[in-house]
C-alpha cells in the first residue's frame, strides 16, 4: 500500500467538512470530506465508535443539565450547537459542540468536550492500541477505534509511543517492592536478538505473581546477576529468608553463593533449588538412548513424600547412573541437594509442582517475546529497555495465581526459621 501510495501524485485537498451531530449518531460518514487518496479513505470511511460515543457522551451530559427535550423548570437550557473539535492522534478533529446556556445568563461549559480537547488523553489512547500487538509501523491498519483523525501520522504517533512508555521503566524499576512480601524469586536470562537482559519474577504470598526487574546484559554472567540482586534488595527484597528458583546457570549460581551462601547449609541466608526439567534434561542428553532406565527414578525423586523416601530414590538413582554414564551421575551430583531440598521445604503437592521447575519465568518471557516479535530493529538500548518494560508490566497482568497459594505464608515462616538459625550459628561461632 506504502509503495502504491508514493506513487501518486499529490492532491489538493479541499478544506474538512464538518459532520452534522444527526449524521454522526446515524453512523453517515461518509462524503464528509472532499478530494482523498486510497489509504485516507480506508481510514475516514472506517465506523468511528469513538466519535459516536462521544456524542453521546454529551448528549447525556446535556440531559443530566437541562433536562430531557421540551422539559420545561430546569436552570439550563440548550442552546443549539456550533463548529468545534476535539484532538485525538495528536490532531484537531472537526465535531459539533453542543452548547448549554444558564437561564440567569452566561454559557454553561460541557466537561466532556473540555476533557477532549486536552493532547494528553491520547498518551493513554497510543499505550492501549498499540498493545494489541499493532507496531507502529503499521498503526494505521489497526486504529478503528480513533480511526476518526481521518490520517495518522507515524511519526505523531512514534512520539506518543516514547513518550507514554518511557514512564514504564521507571514504574517497573523503582516501585517498591516491601509492600508485596515476595519471599519466592525465579531468575532466568532471555535474549531478544542482540539484546540479552536478566529477568525477575515474585511469587507473593496471596499467589500473585510480579515482575520484580530486570538487568539488561550480554550474557548471564555473575556480576550482572549481582547487579540484579543488589538492586532488588535496595527495593524492598528481605536480605534473608528467600527462596531462589533457577536454571542452573553457572553466573547466576556463583552470584547467589557470594550473596546468600546458597551453597552452605550451615549458613546460607536463602534456599535455592534447580529447574528439575533443566537438570533431567542435562542428564538425558549425556545418557542418549539409555535415558528411559533413569527417567522413572529421576521424576520419583521430586514426588516422593518426604525427605526419607527421596533419599532412598536418589540412592537409587546414583546406583543406576553410575553404571550408564559417569557423566550424567556426575551432573546429577552437582545438583543433587538443590533437587532435594524441596522435600526439606515440606511443600504441597501443588507448590512442590510449582516450585521444581522455571515454568512461570518461561512462561513470562514467552508472552513478552510474542509481544515484542514485530520489532525487527532496536535502536538503542532505551528503545528495548522501554518495550521490554511495557510489555512486563502488560504481562503481569496476565499472569495466574499460584495454585495453592494459601500454604505460602506458611512456607515463608519456615524460610525465616531456616534463615534465622543459621545466624544464630554464625553468632555463636564468632563468639
Amino acid at each position: 500500500m506504502a509503495n502504491v501510495l508514493k506513487s501518486v501524485k499529490k492532491i489538493n485537498r479541499k478544506p474538512l467538512k464538518h459532520a452534522r451531530r444527526q449524521d454522526i449518531l446515524g453512523e453517515k460518514f461518509e462524503g464528509l470530506d472532499g478530494p482523498i487518496d486510497t489509504q485516507h479513505l480506508l481510514i475516514s470511511t472506517l465506523l468511528p465508535p469513538a466519535i459516536v460515543r462521544f456524542i453521546k457522551e454529551c448528549e447525556r451530559e446535556v440531559e443530566q443539565l437541562c433536562g430531557k427535550r421540551y422539559q420545561h423548570g430546569k436552570e439550563n437550557q440548550r442552546w443549539g450547537d456550533q463548529k468545534g473539535s476535539i484532538i485525538l492522534a495528536n490532531q484537531q478533529v472537526a465535531v459539533p459542540k453542543l452548547r448549554v446556556r444558564s437561564k440567569v445568563g452566561g454559557e454553561v461549559p460541557l466537561k466532556t468536550y473540555e476533557e477532549f480537547q486536552d493532547p494528553r488523553l491520547f498518551d493513554q489512547a497510543v499505550f492501549t492500541e498499540g498493545l494489541k500487538r499493532v507496531s507502529q509501523r503499521d498503526y494505521e491498519m489497526g486504529v478503528t477505534k480513533i480511526a476518526n483523525s481521518f490520517g495518522f501520522k507515524k511519526s505523531s504517533v512514534s512520539r506518543r509511543w516514547i513518550k507514554a512508555t518511557a514512564n514504564k521503566i521507571e514504574e517497573l524499576q523503582k516501585r517498591s517492592l516491601v509492600e508485596m512480601d515476595i519471599r519466592a524469586v525465579f531468575i532466568d536470562g532471555k535474549r531478544f536478538r542482540k539484546h540479552g537482559v536478566i529477568v525477575a519474577l515474585g511469587v507473593a504470598s496471596d499467589g500473585r505473581k510480579f515482575v520484580l526487574g530486570i538487568y539488561q546484559a550480554d550474557s548471564e554472567n555473575h556480576l550482572s546477576c549481582l547487579e540484579l540482586l543488589n538492586d532488588l534488595e535496595k527495593r524492598g527484597l528481605p536480605a534473608t529468608g528467600l527462596l531462589f528458583i533457577v536454571d542452573g546457570g553457572s553466573g547466576l549460581n556463583k552470584a547467589l553463593n557470594i550473596k546468600y551462601a546458597c551453597d552452605d547449609k550451615r549458613h546460607r541466608r536463602a534456599v535455592r533449588i534447580r529447574c528439575h526439567i533443566h537438570k533431567w534434561r542435562n542428564i538425558e542428553k549425556a545418557l542418549g538412548d539409555d535415558a528411559h532406565k533413569a527417567s522413572a527414578l529421576f521424576w520419583a525423586l521430586r514426588d516422593a513424600k518426604d525427605m526419607a523416601e527421596a533419599k532412598v530414590i536418589s540412592d537409587r538413582l546414583e546406583s543406576v547412573l553410575r553404571a550408564l554414564n559417569l557423566s550424567a551421575l556426575e551432573s546429577y551430583l552437582e545438583a543433587k541437594d538443590d533437587l532435594l531440598v524441596i522435600h526439606e521445604l515440606r511443600l504441597s503437592r501443588q507448590l512442590k509442582k510449582l516450585f521444581s521447575t522455571t515454568n512461570p519465568i518461561e512462561s513470562l518471557n514467552s508472552l513478552i517475546e510474542e509481544d515484542m516479535r514485530r520489532v525487527k530493529k532496536w535502536k538503542d538500548s532505551a528503545h528495548f529497555q522501554r518495550w521490554l518494560a511495557t510489555y512486563c508490566l502488560h504481562s503481569e497482568k496476565k499472569m495466574h495465581r499460584v495454585r495453592g497459594y494459601v500454604a505460602l505464608p506458611g512456607l515463608w515462616i519456615l524460610l525465616r526459621e531456616m534463615a534465622a538459625d543459621k545466624q544464630i550459628d554464625s553468632i555463636e561461632e564468632a563468639v
